[in-house]
């Protein structure tokens, strides 16, 4: 999923931590920092009074172009900087080597929204600037008063879209008032991060996982030159990236880059959030297809070699037709593989089943009310989910009121999979909403099932597993709220009244989690037996005690079994819990 600036503004700005060090005792008066890849100039900026110096577009890896496109990540040399004149004491000039690290990260190649032109709501995903193969690079704010702490924000996106320089992921604010330093890292997206044409091929897939370990490295090895601790570091990450930072988990060569984790809306067991390799190979060879690389031979070494020759447009291009051709709800092509040599080691829900993943590590996990309702008006637009955006947000002409018929449509598209098991499922979902009118029950009844299936329910899955495996602790909460700035109809999301007082008082429970791996006393740590998670909603602001749910169980439940009626009893959740015996099938 990719979260809402709504969400994530109110979510992202609240981390904090501890011991004090003075970050501009590294800075100079002109803003140029001493790292032992050389000297690095950012640019000043102030909020609120405070100031920040952002490192923009700071390079972490070599470029993955040309013959290097596909490749494995590279950690970046020395650079060489951008000379200048600096006139001393007026008297001469003398030439410097300074990397000016003051304009964004360009985005890497991906697939821009072009669903509903002009408007905010869509169309604020869409990163600026050019796309660029040379694009493993991040952005970094630095605090005047900086803690110590580093929060490492990895951006969502489906693996296939999104920016570390969106203008809702600006870490300008965040550093200011919480005093921690935020990096925000980009990664290989698409193909360009997850094309696999083999284990022993030049294109070994999870290449957009093994980016981010890189820049995680950089960060452990540099940060300390910008006045962060290494020891002190936790990933932040929003759907795609919250299922990255689980990821990391499960990835040995990660282990040591980071001690906690915040993870919004996804985990690395939602099912868009990986597939087998021999589906990935699959969809690859399709793309290499469309480009015309498969004519005279098919190995891997042939493919690749006519596959770096296309200009990356003409890639991008393909690719989207090769994802758009699979068809199904919140699938898509170009995603993690389960099983590698170098990101992984292994395969990854193996690594849960044997319980080999990071232990020291404390984590939260968050889900979202209204999880999935972004997505309705894309896939069911044309089956009573329309939105028009030349009309008033929530107008009547975008209430989607659904009749029954075109409830059972969405319920069916939604889980084609599910569908001799899906008759418990409609009937469930049909009153989980308690508002007067049919027409909105049903529409909130789909929107409630995309979001159990695809997002909230494999949450709740990876929270069970992990809880009994890491030393740390782990948290759930409920995100309930809606901002005031949101741009889409009501029914898309509850309605955030006071983001300021919200944000106080989550701002919090990150600052204890980070110090001390608690985010609260009253908040418990979480259990599979009760599944309790914090609701972060009105009840946060105006009551003076917690409230808790238990995040929908009971509907999980039912998509669990049917699931395993369909499948023979196979389901991911049973396999990492041991219920099934070895992955003969490979069908994880």
């Amino acid at each position: 999923m990719i979260w809402r600036p709504w969400q994530v503004l109110v979510v992202l700005y609240a981390a904090l931590s501890i011991t004090v060090v003075n970050a501009y005792k590294h800075i100079s008066s002109d803003h140029v920092v001493n790292t032992t890849l050389g000297q690095i100039r950012g640019v000043p900026q102030n909020f609120e009074g405070k100031k920040v110096t952002a490192f923009l577009g700071v390079p972490y890896g070599q470029p993955p172009t040309g013959e290097l496109r596909f490749s494995n990540p590279k950690m970046v040399q020395r650079w060489e900087g951008q000379s200048r004149i600096l006139r001393i004491f007026f008297l001469f000039d003398v030439i410097t080597g300074i990397k000016n690290a003051t304009t964004p990260a360009q985005p890497c190649f991906h697939f821009p929204d072009s669903k509903f032109k002009g408007f905010r709501g869509s169309e604020m995903w869409n990163p600026k600037g050019n796309m660029t193969e040379d694009c493993l690079n991040m952005n970094i704010w630095v605090p005047h008063d900086a803690d110590g702490s580093v929060i490492v924000w990895i951006f969502g996106g489906g693996f296939f879209t999104g920016s570390p320089s969106l203008d809702v992921y600006n870490g300008t604010a965040l550093a200011a008032k919480k005093r921690t330093i935020v990096v925000n890292i980009n990664y290989r997206l698409g193909p360009f991060g997850f094309l696999y044409l083999g284990d022993d091929s030049r294109a070994q897939g999870n290449m957009g996982l093994q980016d981010q370990q890189v820049a995680l490295r950089w960060v452990h090895k540099h940060i300390s030159s910008f006045g962060g601790d290494p020891r002190k570091v936790t990933l932040f990450g929003e759907a795609s990236g919250a299922a990255s930072a689980t990821a990391h988990l499960a990835a040995p060569g990660s282990y040591e880059f980071f001690d906690k984790i915040i993870g919004n809306g996804g985990t690395i067991m939602n099912s868009w959030a990986s597939r087998t390799n021999t589906s990935m190979l699959e969809l690859s060879m399709k793309l290499a297809e469309r480009l015309n690389c498969t004519k005279k031979r098919k190995d891997p070494n042939t493919v690749h070699r006519c596959l770096v020759k296309h200009p990356a447009h003409v890639v991008l291009k393909e690719a989207a037709v090769v994802s758009y051709q699979i068809g199904l709800v919140l699938t898509f092509a170009f995603i993690p593989i389960t099983s590698d040599k170098n990101f992984f080691q292994g395969n990854v829900f193996d690594r849960l089943r044997d319980k080999d993943i990071k232990k020291n590590v404390s984590i939260v996990l968050g889900t979202v009310k209204d999880e999935a309702t972004f997505f309705l008006p894309y896939y069911f637009g044309h089956n009573g989910f329309s939105f028009n955006n030349s009309f008033l947000a929530d107008g009547e002409e975008n209430r989607a009121l659904i009749n029954i018929s075109q409830y059972n449509y969405a319920m069916n598209a939604t889980a084609p999979s599910l569908e001799s098991s899906l008759e418990p499922l409609l009937e469930a979902y049909k009153n989980v909403s308690t508002r007067k009118e049919e027409g909105e029950r049903l529409r909130d009844g789909v929107g409630r099932f995309m979001g159990d299936y695809f997002y909230t329910c494999s949450v709740i899955d990876f929270a069970n597993i992990v809880s009994d495996i890491i030393n740390g602790s782990l948290y759930m909460y409920y995100f309930t709220k809606r901002s005031v700035a949101n741009p889409w109809p009501e029914w898309m999301g509850e309605k955030l009244e006071n983001e300021k007082i919200f944000s106080k008082n989550i701002m919090s429970f990150w600052k204890d989690f980070i110090k001390t791996g608690v985010p609260v006393d009253f908040w418990p740590k979480y259990d599979r037996k009760e599944r309790k998670a914090l609701v972060l909603g009105e009840e946060s602001v105006n009551n003076s005690y917690p409230n808790m749910t238990n995040v929908h169980g009971p509907y999980c439940e039912l998509i669990e079994e049917a699931k395993a009626s369909t499948n023979n009893g196979l389901t991911l959740k049973k396999y990492i819990e041991g219920e099934i015996k070895n992955n003969e099938t490979n069908v994880f």
